[in-house]
């Protein structure tokens, strides 16, 4: 186990969204029952050993480690967990049982932890850290617990021992290229339009400022709604390019230029193929619920969701570039509600103000 945790200590988290994936993290959820407490700590700590921070990160990174192992192994233990030997007889039910509440143990104290670090590191709202890594902190445990599970079955159990990992780690660290390769992807493509959003700038000053404002608030309230980093991604990048289209409509009368500029978007980015889907909602962002919007006069649930929460993300974000602040522009919206706004979307961003999630003016 302990070669196992050298190999695994040697990769690195890898994320999409709210979803982590790390080898090392698996190996020590899975050291708790094959190895006990102490055991399961010497795991944990391997990552750190292997890294080049200074001394006093180590040592903190360490301290965190340990604890948060200890926490689980007791739960565990509490649980009525064993060590689990070769062939050992078990009833997996109960040691899923057993190794999920001794992972989400593990998680609370490691995400309490984190949340005072960054809240001491950066004084942000201790409330707005823990809204952002509780999504954070079950995802990636609740991967670790599923995989950790699978591997001390067929470690232990099915008495394969130092096979399982052969089997089964491999499988793994292909997940975790997997992530790295669509992550590394995903940060290509978000770099590709930003010459876009400078050269709205150069033309309309103070657009990058306000794009920054509506991508944050549509951000905020798309996950706000319980909605998939996938989607949350699209909303982000539809709000950050919702006003290219004044660059397809320079000279155009200002009435042509309101009414035509979401679908003019096509016009500018359109040839860019992964932003199909953002299209559809630029195009959607000035639709009303009440069906007096533009271009198609759509009402209220034909509006694709992602474009209502850019219609509120746009409303606030303009309000605040002139000089609004946060709070009275979601008062601004909730005043819109029912005529342009959609009452779920606008619920989402008082949300997001009360958690202190909404970006702040002139603050990168």
């Amino acid at each position: 186990m302990l070669v196992i945790g050298v190999v695994a200590a040697v990769g690195r988290p890898q994320a999409i969204g709210a979803l982590q994936f790390s080898t090392s993290g698996i190996v020590q959820i899975a050291a708790i029952p094959l190895l006990g407490p102490v055991g399961a700590a010497i795991i944990a700590v391997l990552p750190v050993i292997a890294d080049r921070n200074e001394l006093v990160k180590r040592v903190f990174n360490l301290s965190q480690r340990v604890t948060y192992i200890l926490i689980g192994s007791l739960t565990y233990e509490a649980a009525g967990g064993v060590i689990l030997a070769a062939a050992s007889p078990i009833r997996p039910e109960a040691l899923g049982v057993q190794m999920g509440l001794a992972t989400a143990a593990a998680g609370m104290v490691n995400g309490a932890l984190l949340a005072v670090v960054i809240q001491l590191s950066s004084a942000g709202s201790l409330r707005a850290i823990i809204a952002d890594l509780v999504p954070q902190v079950v995802s990636s445990y609740s991967s670790y617990a599923i995989a950790a599970y699978l591997l001390v079955v067929l470690w232990a159990p099915a008495g394969l021992g130092l096979a399982s990992a052969v089997l089964f780690l491999p499988a793994i660290l292909v997940i975790q290229w997997g992530l790295h390769t669509h992550a590394t992807e995903w940060a290509t493509r978000h770099a590709l339009l930003t010459p876009f959003v400078e050269a709205l700038d150069l033309r309309h000053p103070g657009a990058a400022e306000e794009a920054r404002l509506v991508t944050g608030a549509a951000s905020a309230v798309a996950t706000g709604m319980g909605m998939g980093s996938a989607e949350v991604d699209e909303i982000a990048t539809a709000a950050r390019l919702r006003d290219v289209g004044l660059l397809a409509l320079d000279g155009s009368p200002p009435a042509i230029v309101r009414r035509d500029h979401p679908e003019a978007a096509a016009q500018v980015v359109g040839s860019v193929t992964f932003l199909r889907e953002p299209l559809d909602l630029i195009a959607a962002h000035h639709e009303r619920v009440d069906g007096l919007g533009h271009p198609h006069g759509l009402r209220g649930a034909d509006i694709p969701l992602g474009g209502r929460v850019l219609a509120v993300a746009d409303i606030w974000g303009h309000h605040v570039a002139e000089g609004g602040s946060p709070a009275d522009a979601v008062a601004h919206c909730e005043r819109m509600v029912g005529e342009s706004l959609d009452v779920h979307c606008v619920a989402a961003l008082r949300r997001a103000l009360e958690r202190d999630q909404l970006p702040r003016p002139g603050v990168a």
